[in-house]
């Protein structure tokens, strides 16, 4: 019988700002039983940052952890010149196709390296993940008939700017994947907890655990195999391929990685905040709606622990005063017009005045439950006359999701 055999990869493009926490990881990984590790680091970093890396290693003593510890010679970043708050502003919104393809020149040459592992799992340098990572991964990967990738969940680094539709709130909860197939489309960790997370259709590269056999088989990732490989991220392409295999993409909720900007601080939301959630009792029931003559609001303000009414300046009259004499009511004040306006010079939303509502109601809710651990979202549908609660915005969704082991 042969030896069960793991390969732990990433590709070092020169973030110092990384560097530390990265090693830290593969210095407190917890090892697998009876499993030999090996340790691939493939350098797109120059001189410089490569006598700092190899100094780490020795004062970290990773020599004594690994089997072997392999470096692998990578090719440099796209854009060098850059310092890294330049390079992160410019390759995601203007040159995004090069970026894709520098980086997945440099993936393509880790897992060539690995691919004779049982198992690699692969770590992006910018994402940290926790020290359990590769452990549960294993398990989730081993529990899963016909399973070939097992992901953890970290959020996005953003691509673009807040938009009438899509707030910065709700832009801080997107996480790296697509629970749908037919296409990458962006989601978010509340949509993971009312979503099958188990059978996904896209995640991305920055801790994942993939099979050797699998990973040769969807080699070279740089050959165009099918429409869209030419220009399409990485993360895509391996994904993609794996399902094409006929295999299942699971997400594991008991991994939360860290996703760190330029500055070394961890996009989205924070380890705290999704602890709080995990542990919460308790629940804060609100309701958000648009200002409405015809609600009864002393009678919802006895059935509702917090209710947020919206007041169009377009399209009401002045609330009646009573309204402010109800402690757990709160009037938020918006105007059609200056939410439209605010994102002029993104994109031209004049003809998208009646929509904006409904952004403005998304954004308000994911405003109120940014601080919160303990809610459920209820929604008053003008159109409809009907009140009903909102799955996505549920905290003990969010709860039950963060509290599932492998």
């Amino acid at each position: 019988m042969n030896k069960v055999t793991c390969g732990i990869a990433t590709v070092l493009i020169g973030r110092e700002f990384a560097l530390t926490p990265l090693l830290n990881y593969f210095r407190n990984v917890e090892l697998p039983n009876d499993i030999d590790v090996n340790l691939y680091l493939t350098l797109g970093c120059d001189l410089d940052f490569e006598v700092i890396l190899k100094d780490k290693i020795e004062e970290l003593e990773l020599h004594k952890k690994y089997s072997n510890i392999y470096f692998v010679k990578g090719l440099s970043k796209c854009y060098s010149d850059l310092n890294w708050d330049e390079w992160e502003t410019f390759t995601r919104q203007q040159d995004p196709n090069k970026k894709h393809r520098a980086a997945l020149e440099n993936i393509e040459i880790a897992l060539e390296a690995a691919k004779e592992e049982t198992y690699i799992h692969f770590v992006d340098d910018d994402t940290i993940p926790p020290y359990h990572a590769l452990k549960d991964l294993l398990k989730s990967y081993q529990s899963i008939d016909n399973c070939g990738i097992s992901s953890g969940i970290y959020f996005n680094k953003v691509w673009g700017h807040p938009t009438a539709a899509v707030s910065e709130a709700e832009i801080s909860r997107r996480i790296v994947g697509s629970y749908k197939k037919e296409a990458w489309l962006n989601c978010s960790i509340d949509d993971l907890a009312i979503e099958n997370y188990q059978d996904v259709g896209f995640i991305g590269n920055g801790c994942m655990l993939v099979a050797g056999d699998d990973v040769k088989q969807i080699l070279p990732l740089s050959e165009w195999r099918e429409q869209g490989d030419e220009e399409a991220p990485p993360d895509f392409i391996i994904c993609r391929r794996i399902r094409r295999l006929g295999k299942i993409i699971s997400i594991v909720p008991s991994i939360i990685a860290e996703h760190l900007d330029h500055s070394g601080n961890p996009v989205g939301l924070t380890l705290e905040y999704l602890e709080n959630i995990k542990n919460s009792t308790g629940t804060l029931n609100y309701l958000i709606t648009q200002y409405s003559k015809y609600l009864n609001y002393e009678i919802l303000s006895k059935q509702y622990d917090k209710i947020l009414v919206i007041y169009y300046t377009e399209i009401h009259k002045e609330i009646p005063n009573k309204l402010y004499n109800f402690s757990n009511i709160e009037i938020i004040k918006r105007s059609i017009e200056e939410t439209c306006s605010k994102y002029a010079d993104i994109r031209n939303y004049s003809k998208l005045k009646g929509e904006s509502i409904q952004y403005t109601i998304l954004e308000e809710m994911h405003n109120f439950v940014k601080d919160k651990s303990n809610y459920v979202t209820y929604y008053y549908n003008t159109l409809h006359n009907t009140i009903t609660k909102t799955p996505l915005l549920d905290s003990n969704n969010l709860k039950k999701l963060l509290n599932t082991k492998p």
